[in-house]
């Protein structure tokens, strides 16, 4: 047998990373030993065997509630991840592997194992992504906790700004995570947990030692006067410092910093609730855990009850399917932000998946309207992420006030009749001023029934940005060829050259306006003869409703778009209000956040997979039908 030169010096390497935390385990007991005054073998068999059988009994109690915590952590896990496996069965998976990991050491090797045994369905690589996200998620989330406990309880003075700075660099990696949701380490694309997630995380992280250490603090013999605060911001830190260390159950890091960080607790009273804690909450449910990996059958999930949503299914489309004969024109807007026709047993909805949110837009496509909250609730819960329904009609917000959703007005939309539009009447005097204005100037406006003119209609688009800033996306069009082309679009010229152009949303039951761009300049009354011809394009199509857009309808929307207000009202529509609803206020803000966020920061505009042209024609040639 050969050895390669080569292969010596990492085969040392992987020696020496498997020596380390042995040698860090050893290393601090003897320090332990040094600097502590630990009792004998019989003092401490009599510390532990005098301890009563109530406290014994609560800390068993603890230490269930703590892995009871440790499962749901791991659900988030999985959900983060997209397993699918975030049931029952993952949750007692997950108590177990930890149970395994924590005692035996090396947590990414044998957490990762115990998981892919104990849980069908789990793949080894996903196995070890899961650990190495738990692991390191639960050390932040712990940072976060001493960070708190530190400022709250701390256990020798003069640590509070500690604590601060902890909070501080959290919030401000936090802040981080929800505006850049994803980035790439090492060429590998990496995708921070959503603010839901990390809540998730923090709470059950914070219940874990929370129980955890009141556990050890019952196992405390009596007298020793320590408080169960200050002992919680000591376990927290020392358990930090047990998990770093990678030492087989944190041993000799953990108990040398507890002897540190209580200074006013006898030696021999400490070590005598750590050996009892030792066995509580790290021999016994490592015994547990092991029966297990031997036998994991005996971790098979229970049946659950499902209901009829679940019996139908649920399932996801590309924009594509999207109805023609849809009520709300505007969901076209999916196909140019990345949203889906998602199902919900036989009630569609056009449904946006983001980073945070899970973002219902308009009412639903088709089905029962009442039937869609619970399941849209629950597949955003799948994901770490909030729930809502966004700019959603006044009945399906009473129908989600009715469900215990939290609803909010926050615009109103400008609709009309284009069957039965008249330019008369004192209402829209402006209207027909501004139309005069186009008509003197020799403004050329009608639709497109040849090809259409991209290349002119990219420079009006970046001479409208150039003058107005960069365009806003997700919930509003942009400018791409192919999502144009599934788009009603009018087209103005003056003097021979395209001067702007507006396009409309298209169902079997109405348009809606899209886009509007314009180059710096144009004569005055452009943009409404742009919608005048939209007007009355839809009218000679039979549609009975054209929708000129929302304008936000808030408390802070009085200053904002009056301009867009002022252009919508010259058309005398009729106002309807738009609402938003969420499950809880929390998903309210955290879905309005995300909102905001992607309307002012969104993704590149990707090409359409299949750009459709009004009319196929070898010459490129424009002409204009002018509506009657």
């Amino acid at each position: 047998m050969t050895f390669s030169v080569s292969s010596a010096p990492r085969t040392a390497a992987r020696l020496l990373r498997l020596a380390v935390p042995f040698a860090v385990m050893a290393g601090c007991l003897w320090l332990l030993q040094v600097q502590s005054d630990l009792p004998s073998l019989n003092e401490l068999g009599a510390l532990v065997f005098d301890l009563p059988a109530w406290k014994w009994t609560g800390a068993a109690l603890a230490t269930a509630v703590s892995f009871c915590a440790l499962g749901r952590y791991d659900c988030v896990a999985h959900r983060h991840l997209g397993t699918g496996l975030d049931g029952p069965a993952a949750r007692r998976a997950g108590m177990a592997a930890i149970a395994f990991s924590q005692t035996a050491g090396f947590g990414l090797v044998t957490g990762s194992y115990a998981r892919w045994r104990l849980l069908p369905g789990l793949t080894p690589l996903q196995a070890g992504q899961l650990t190495a996200l738990v692991a390191a998620t639960f050390l932040a989330s712990l940072a976060v906790i001493c960070g708190a406990s530190l400022i709250a309880a701390p256990p020798v003075p003069g640590l509070a700004w500690a604590g601060a700075l902890i909070l501080l660099t959290a919030a401000a990696l936090a802040a981080c995570s929800f505006l850049i949701p994803q980035f790439q380490l090492f060429g590998l694309p990496l995708r921070w947990p959503s603010l839901t997630a990390m809540t998730a995380l923090g709470f059950w992280a914070a219940a874990d030692v929370a129980a955890a250490g009141t556990a050890l603090w019952l196992l405390l013999p009596s007298g020793t006067g320590v408080a169960w605060g200050q002992l919680l911001t000591a376990y927290a830190v020392a358990l930090g410092l047990a998990v770093v260390s990678s030492a087989p159950g944190g041993a000799g890091p953990f108990e040398l910093a507890l002897c540190a960080l209580l200074p006013a607790v006898p030696d021999h009273s400490l070590i005598a609730a750590l050996l009892a804690f030792r066995v509580i909450y790290y021999a016994i449910p490592a015994v547990i855990a092991g029966f297990l990996l031997v036998f994991p059958g005996l971790l098979t999930a229970q049946k659950t009850a499902v209901d009829d949503t679940d019996l139908l299914g649920s399932r996801s489309q590309p924009a594509a399917a999207l109805p023609w004969d849809r009520c709300c024109a505007e969901t076209g807007i999916i196909r140019q932000n990345g949203g889906r026709v998602h199902a919900f047993g036989l009630n569609r909805i056009a449904l946006l998946d983001s980073a945070q949110a899970s973002v219902a837009l308009f009412d639903p496509l088709s089905g029962l309207t009442g039937e869609t909250f619970a399941p849209l609730a629950r597949h955003a819960r799948r994901r770490n992420a909030a729930a809502c329904y966004y700019k959603c009609s006044a009945r399906t917000a009473l129908l989600a006030r009715k469900s215990g959703w939290t609803v909010l007005r926050i615009a109103k939309e400008a609709v009309l009749n284009p069957q039965a539009f008249s330019e008369s009447g004192s209402c829209r005097r402006q209207l027909r001023r501004k139309l005069r204005h186009a008509e003197t100037a020799g403004i050329n406006v009608g639709r497109a029934v040849n090809r259409l003119p991209f290349d002119q209609m990219q420079e009006a688009d970046a001479a409208w940005q150039s003058a107005h800033g960069t365009a806003y996306g997700t919930t509003m069009g942009r400018f791409e060829p192919g999502y144009l082309s599934c788009q009603e679009v009018i087209l103005a010229f003056h003097q021979g050259q395209l001067i702007g152009f507006a396009s409309f949303h298209t169902s079997a039951r109405e348009w809606c306006l899209d886009l509007i761009r314009l180059r710096p300049g144009v004569p005055d009354g452009t943009g409404h003869a742009l919608v005048r011809a939209g007007i009355a394009a839809a009218a000679a199509e039979g549609i009975p409703r054209l929708s000129l857009a929302a304008v936000p309808d808030h408390r802070l929307a009085g200053r904002a778009d009056r301009g867009l207000r002022r252009f919508k009202a010259c058309f005398a529509p009729q106002w309807e209000p738009r609402y938003m609803a969420a499950p809880s206020w929390l998903q309210m803000a955290i879905s309005v956040a995300e909102l905001v966020r992607l309307v002012h920061r969104p993704p590149p505009v990707l090409p359409a997979a299949a750009p459709q042209t009004h009319n196929e024609d070898e010459e490129n040639e424009i002409a204009l039908a002018r509506p009657a």
